[in-house]
């Protein structure tokens, strides 16, 4: 987890952020966004980035942020994929 204040953003910084959600893309995670501020939300919005992580991980607070992904690992892991066969998950 990154916890850096954002106050302002520019192109540079947006494009950082593609480059950076296709690391996360890659390794199998999911960026989160944590109280991004006004400007750097309109910016973000603008840019169409935030389409682009999903609305839904854009968060006020650290602890709303936790919360709902803490939610949302231990529900999937009570559900495996349907796709998969059962013993697969016996291992």
């Amino acid at each position: 987890m990154f916890r850096v204040p954002v106050a302002n953003i520019d192109t540079s910084g947006i494009s950082m952020l593609e480059e950076f959600k296709k690391s996360v893309d890659r390794k199998g995670l999911q960026l989160v966004l944590v109280n991004p501020g006004s400007e750097v939300t309109k910016k973000l919005n603008k840019s169409k980035f935030l389409d682009e992580i999903g609305h839904k991980w854009l968060y006020v607070t650290v602890e709303e942020a936790v919360g709902v992904c803490s939610f949302m690992l231990g529900t999937h892991k009570a559900n495996p994929k349907k796709d998969e066969p059962e013993g697969l998950n016996s291992v």
